[in-house]
């Protein structure tokens, strides 16, 4: 299939072997960052209370955090892939900790949505920073180094549930965002001193990078089954996290934000076993791995609707349900990246695009379902994205197999 000129750069610099320092600069800058867009997620009842407001309406925070880095993804993050590197990345953490100042300052619920919206907006510097490391490593440990920084991004997610909730015990939620802001600063300098400079051999105008990224989702039909696959499952992910805190606080369990973040320690198992997904990812098959995973996922908001009420059945349902999530997640990301290799960082832009595009639905649809139908209505919602996900990675399994044998 040929692609457009304007999606391909004249050269692609050659990688040499990662300085293990550098690798692990990267990795801890990503767990530090990829935190942001999720902190609100184990504050919502506090916030709520807060500003004296319904869940369906605190629902909204997630949700617009999310819209805002789908934002991010569509008008920053190519710029990975023109301006050098270094500096972007230092320039959006100055961004980002501006815009968690500003949500840990804000007087009113509107005020607080504006800055959750520049959240996610600037959040989306991990989407550079990702594609950095394998611009900046050698082809035959591309995927080792991939495997290291993204199972980080996963444990850093999944890690900023639990730290939000452990500062918001014990220093309000206002001062979650206060501390995340002066974090952004540290690791803005950590980085200007740390990382090489990288300049990039594509060279487009704005306009025409922006028109890249239609090209290659018009051109690459195997970027746009992974990015739905990956955003229905994500929609399933989003919905179960942002009606998590109502489900603690509820009559169920009694609980406060501690407890929520607690919980991402939990799926930080997940995690873990994801970084082996993903070096087996090639040998076994993506789509293969992928399915079992929508499989995984669901079998846990089964245990979650008939068993939710305990604390075995919902610490049990949140290792399925994040097994499930993060595997996937690599798998499908290493698929990606091998998908079109000069056009790293806008894949990923895509495919993160569709990505939050679906948690954004399910966040809002889970508080929607909360308000109506209660913690099994929060299951439906959940497993209906799943078994969305399961049908049309089916048909697409099915029309590559028709493809295979017309070939």
């Amino acid at each position: 299939m040929e692609t457009s000129s304007a999606v391909i750069p004249a050269a692609v610099p050659q990688a040499v072997p990662m300085d293990r320092r550098l690798l692990w600069t990267m990795t801890t800058a990503t767990v530090l960052a990829v935190g942001n867009v999720y902190y609100s997620q184990p504050l919502l009842g506090v916030i709520a209370q807060t500003f004296g407001l319904s869940a369906s309406a605190v629902g909204s925070v997630p949700m617009t955090s999310q819209l805002g880095y789908v934002a991010g993804l569509v008008l920053l993050t190519p710029l990975g892939d023109v301006l050098e590197k270094r500096g972007l990345l230092v320039t959006m953490l100055g961004l980002a900790a501006a815009a968690l100042f500003a949500a840990g300052l804000a007087p009113t619920f509107p005020l607080f949505l504006v800055a959750c919206a520049a959240i996610g907006l600037t959040s989306v510097l991990v989407q550079i920073l990702i594609p950095f490391v394998a611009a900046l490593s050698a082809p035959e440990e591309r995927g080792r180094n991939l495997g290291v920084v993204l199972s980080a991004a996963l444990v850093g997610v999944l890690l900023s549930r639990t730290l939000s909730g452990f500062v918001a015990t014990h220093l309000g939620w206002r001062g979650m965002y206060f501390a995340a802001g002066a974090t952004m600063v540290g690791l803005a300098m950590t980085l200007r001193l740390g990382l090489p400079r990288y300049e990039s051999s594509t060279r487009l105008s704005y306009p025409r990078l922006l028109q890249s990224l239609w090209v290659l989702l018009r051109d690459v039909p195997g970027l746009r089954a992974i990015a739905l696959t990956g955003a229905l499952m994500y929609a399933a992910l989003s919905a179960f996290w942002a009606s998590l805190a109502f489900f603690l606080s509820s009559d169920a369990y009694h609980q406060g934000p501690g407890t929520a973040g607690m919980f991402g320690l939990i799926g930080t198992v997940g995690a873990l076993a994801a970084n082996v997904t993903g070096r087996h990812a090639q040998r076994i098959g993506a789509r293969k791995i992928v399915r079992a995973c929508i499989v995984t996922m669901l079998a846990a908001f089964g245990v979650f609707a008939a068993f939710g009420t305990l604390w075995a059945g919902l610490i049990a349902g949140v290792v399925l349900l994040d097994l499930g999530a993060q595997a996937a997640t690599v798998s499908n990301q290493t698929e990606l990246y091998r998908l079109h290799p000069t056009a790293q960082t806008r894949l990923n832009t895509l495919y993160k695009m569709f990505y939050f595009v679906g948690g954004a639905c399910g966040s809002a649809l889970s508080a929607i379902a909360w308000d109506h139908a209660g913690w099994r209505g929060v299951c439906a919602v959940g497993g209906g994205f799943l078994v969305i996900a399961f049908v049309w990675e089916q048909v697409q399994a099915r029309r590559a197999l028709a493809s295979a044998h017309v070939t």
